[in-house]
């Protein structure tokens, strides 16, 4: 079951590596230079990260948070790409 994850690097770090990782994990949205979001089949936060940061990589500041795309809420105030993207992969599951 796909669930959401929003992924935040530590932007003083070299995360070009990471960054290719996401984007071979399929669609995300990019916010602000160091944030992102998937939509994905991943168990947990955990599972995710150890895609993301191989054991054979020097870690890397990552940060995850998981969460049920069920019962998901959000609001602010953002471009409009971002309220396409997640009304897309959120809302019609």
């Amino acid at each position: 079951m796909k669930k959401f994850f929003i992924i935040i690097l530590d932007p003083n770090s070299d995360s070009t590596l990471v960054r290719a990782k996401i984007g071979e994990l399929g669609d995300y949205y990019n916010i602000y230079n160091n944030q992102y979001l998937v939509c994905l089949d991943c168990d947990n936060a955990q599972e995710l990260y150890n895609k993301l940061q191989p054991n054979n990589i020097s870690p890397v500041g990552i940060v995850i948070f998981g969460a049920s795309i069920e019962g998901l809420t959000y609001w602010g105030y953002s471009d409009k790409g971002l309220w396409a993207w997640l009304q897309t992969h959120l809302n019609t599951h």
